[in-house]
């Protein structure tokens, strides 16, 4: 039965962190300034480097999305409507997630 139990746990395990993806985005490339941190009226984000097609996604720290939209090299997000709370923040390049970051909303 241990065995049995050891090579399931091990077959879930390999099935579920095993993902391919044959989009590759250059990291290093890309600066994400977020300011100021903490908000409370606006959030600046500013992008540096070789973001094409960017988008950005801000998420409640209990995972629910708050906020999507297109991104260039700046935007400004208005901040009323955001309760005080640490966010998170996706930004992506192609639709691939290139990088995470969090602020704090404090009104």
């Amino acid at each position: 039965m241990k065995v049995f139990l050891v090579s399931f746990f091990l077959f879930l395990s390999v099935g579920l962190f095993a993902q391919s993806t044959s989009k590759v985005v250059d990291t290093d490339d890309i600066t994400v300034a977020l300011y100021p941190n903490p908000a409370s009226e606006f959030l600046n984000v500013t992008i540096k480097g070789g973001l094409t097609k960017g988008s950005i996604k801000i998420f409640s720290a209990l995972g629910t999305e708050i906020y999507a939209d297109e991104l260039d090299n700046f935007k400004k997000i208005d901040l009323s409507d955001f309760k005080n709370n640490v966010y998170l923040v996706n930004i992506y390049s192609n639709e691939v997630l290139v990088q995470t970051t969090r602020f704090v909303v404090r009104h």
